[in-house]
């Protein structure tokens, strides 16, 4: 874990960029419960989101050192082949869930590595034994594609919410690495605990765990009989924040929950104004920065 620590101790602070929307916000005394998107909401994100990191061969050989992994033959020559077949491997993993009709289908990242590896050693492009640690591997690599770092206020907010016994929780598309980028952020503790910190583990939903993503509604639908025997919370009286208009305010509205429209970062604001989906819906709330949820609460 040290080798993760010091990687994440190296970023280096992301500022978003402003999206000249003006806030919308009104005290809210229904609501009584908080969920949140991560990516370009809780992190700003070098990319943008999780899904549109930018891969490279660099990273993959940073990556590959991290995990005690060798390549054998030609360096540049093993490394564009192993790309090319995480990116088609990723597809196939697609194609068949949407035989079996799942529209909006996630994969285990871990999983897909593992598959990647095993394929190139079987073609001597890479060699590793059982000091090898492909987990630390596929962290070094998404870390590495996708730079991210807290969003102003971040952990005061969250901490904040905690300290007035608010129900938080997470709807989000995510990997088995994200809870160890919060837990650094929110507590600078590394670790691969799947639970995150101040957050209800109850109340936190990540895309890979299900195999499904946003915009399915089932992600949210997950949440509904929770919040209503642990809360005894309806779904109105919950609050989601994202920066999607489709993924986030479109999907969590679906779910009866209202929303708040995160347009703090233009990097990541997806208003998707030509998608028929999201042409009526309109967020309860828009905010241009986190602590900017407080302005809601009561």
């Amino acid at each position: 874990m040290k080798y993760i620590e010091n990687l994440l101790h190296t970023l280096e602070p992301i500022e978003p960029l402003s999206t000249g929307i003006t806030p919308e916000t009104t005290k809210d005394p229904a609501i009584k419960a908080v969920l949140f998107d991560i990516y370009g909401t809780l992190l700003v994100s070098s990319s943008g989101d999780i899904d549109q990191a930018e891969i490279s061969a660099i990273n993959l050989q940073k990556a590959f050192e991290a995990g005690n992994i060798k390549i054998v033959s030609s360096s540049d020559i093993a490394l564009d082949s192993i790309l090319c077949d995480f990116e088609h491997t990723i597809r196939i993993c697609h194609q068949e869930a949407n035989k079996n009709n799942v529209p909006y289908p996630e994969v285990d990242i871990l999983s897909i590595w593992e598959i990647v590896l095993l394929h190139a050693k079987r073609k001597k492009l890479i060699s590793f034994n059982g000091e090898a640690n492909i987990m630390r591997m596929t962290c070094i690599f998404e870390f590495l594609s996708n730079k991210v770092y807290p969003m102003p206020g971040m952990g005061e907010l969250i901490q904040g919410l905690s300290e007035r016994k608010l129900p938080i929780g997470i709807v989000s598309n995510a990997q088995f690495y994200t809870p160890v980028l919060m837990n650094y952020f929110l507590k600078k503790t590394i670790s691969l605990d799947e639970t995150i910190a101040f957050f209800d583990p109850e109340l936190t939903v990540f895309s890979y765990k299900l195999g499904i993503g946003k915009p399915d509604t089932r992600l949210f639908d997950e949440l509904l009989p929770i919040l209503l025997k642990k809360y005894k919370l309806k779904p109105e009286e919950v609050l989601f924040v994202g920066n999607d208009m489709l993924k986030d305010i479109y999907t969590s509205s679906r779910a009866g929950f209202k929303t708040a429209l995160f347009a703090g970062d233009s990097r990541s604001l997806r208003l998707r104004p030509d998608d028929f989906r999201v042409k009526n819906i309109k967020p309860n709330y828009i905010i241009t920065e986190l602590r900017q949820i407080n302005e809601i609460l009561v």
